[in-house]
């Protein structure tokens, strides 16, 4: 799954959570455990896997993702290999400033943000120790901060990844009371999302603004 959309999916699965009581969610794992062997929350590990248990399961909850999709983030506008996304939800907000909020993770993709490297250089560019360097970059990787983008050769001949930073940049502006998040992303990031994809059809105003 792409790096856009493992992140976006993280925070449907918590706004998703939000609608639902502890017990609904209780149920709803034990079902899935004995119809689809998965979950509540694997289930959102595979946009697909997601779209189709949803809308076989059961009929409230694929309501619940359309209405959170509809109101999830705007597509604003394209600026050469880049186009600007509001965010709309409020957990997909706080991951963005909370990840960037943190100085080393926030070191790292500013490292990586223009140009691919491997871990270990990444880590040593950015002077961080191994074991806490190594849990904050497998973190970025897991939350889709991070992608990989090819392979280098290292020193042994072996083959190492290069990672990049998914977003390109942000945009922080405060509108009355409403902190609003913007980033940017590379467009063919924004293509392949399913996620982006399927927010696009269910508001039309957004596929609008893709196609300028």
């Amino acid at each position: 799954m792409e790096g856009l959309d493992t992140l976006l999916l993280k925070a449907i699965f918590q706004s998703i959570q939000d609608e639902l009581d502890s017990e609904r969610i209780k149920n709803i794992n034990l079902r899935l455990k004995q119809e689809y062997g998965v979950t509540f929350q694997e289930v959102f590990n595979k946009f697909d896997k997601m779209q189709g248990v949803l809308r076989k399961f059961d009929d409230e909850l694929k309501n619940i993702e359309d209405r959170i999709l509809r109101n999830f983030l705007t597509v604003e506008r394209s600026t050469g290999t880049e186009t600007w996304i509001t965010i709309r939800d409020k957990h997909l907000a706080e991951m963005i400033l909370k990840t960037y909020a943190d100085a080393d993770k926030k070191l790292i993709l500013d490292l990586i943000r223009e140009n691919a490297e491997t871990i270990p250089k990444i880590l040593g560019l950015c002077n961080l120790p191994n074991t806490s360097g190594y849990r904050k970059m497998n973190q970025l990787i897991e939350e889709g901060f991070v992608v990989p983008t090819g392979l280098a050769e290292s020193f042994e001949g072996k083959r190492a990844i290069l990672y990049k930073s998914l977003i390109q940049k942000i945009q922080i502006s405060i509108n009355k009371d409403r902190v609003i998040t913007s980033i940017s992303v590379p467009k063919e990031s924004l293509r392949s999302s399913q996620v982006i994809n399927m927010a696009l059809l269910i508001n039309q105003n957004g596929a609008k603004n893709l196609t300028n």
